[in-house]
């Protein structure tokens, strides 16, 4: 069976099982228009869906998926699509959380963290390279701070620093501040081990990631 056949397949169960059970729910949100109250901003290979990860109804979370799990400052040129989705959210749906979920073994800090990030006649696109540099920051500090470390220590480093990039990046958005200011929104860093299974969350006053229980 091929890989197309297999998803067929697949949601052949999903109309028969999972669709039913969840009907009513979905033309709930059909009638009345979806209103979630989190956005998730979060990595294209995370692997585990974040609405599989927190046992999320249909409508509950608003979901954007891109290389990393980055966020572009305000404003930045040529990354338009994930700006305006985070505007539609926060401005238009009014989430009152976003949550930016980092994850273990993930491909794009190892994209970033490798030399063809930097390589002259690299492999990789411009087009990708523009969008790694989001936090190529996080590579830069990494590369300077645990040059003695293992590329494995260097890669976990990296990807909780790139989430700290992220979330420092939101704030440059004038209206998130707004919103903040005004206690309608929180903002959380969030990095999933796909391991352990385990969440570290980032504190801000502490800036350590701890475990949540």
């Amino acid at each position: 069976m091929s890989n197309v056949g297999k998803l067929i397949s697949g949601f052949r169960v999903f109309k028969s099982t999972t669709f039913p059970q969840k009907q009513d729910m979905i033309q709930h949100l059909i009638e009345q228009g979806q209103k979630p109250t989190t956005m998730v901003i979060s990595c294209a290979d995370i692997r585990l869906a974040p609405a599989e990860l927190f046992a999320a109804n249909p409508g509950e979370l608003y979901i954007i998926n891109n290389i990393g799990g980055l966020v572009p400052k305000y404003d930045t040129q040529g990354i338009h699509g994930i700006l305006s989705a985070i505007e539609y959210a926060v401005t238009i749906l009014e989430v009152e959380n976003i949550i930016v979920l980092g994850h273990a073994k993930c491909s794009g800090i190892k994209m970033m963290l490798s030399e063809e990030f930097t390589a002259k006649n690299s492999k990789l696109s411009e087009s990708m390279k523009t969008w790694l540099s989001v936090a190529s920051e996080a590579r830069d500090i990494v590369k300077k701070q645990m040059s003695d470390k293992s590329e494995e220590e260097q890669q976990a480093s990296c990807e909780q620093e790139s989430l700290i990039i992220s979330l420092r990046n939101l704030m440059t958005y004038p209206y998130i501040a707004k919103r903040m200011r005004e206690n309608k929104l929180n903002i959380f860093g969030w990095h999933f081990d796909i391991e352990s299974g385990d969440i570290m969350a980032f504190d801000p006053d502490t800036k350590f990631f701890e475990p949540i229980s």
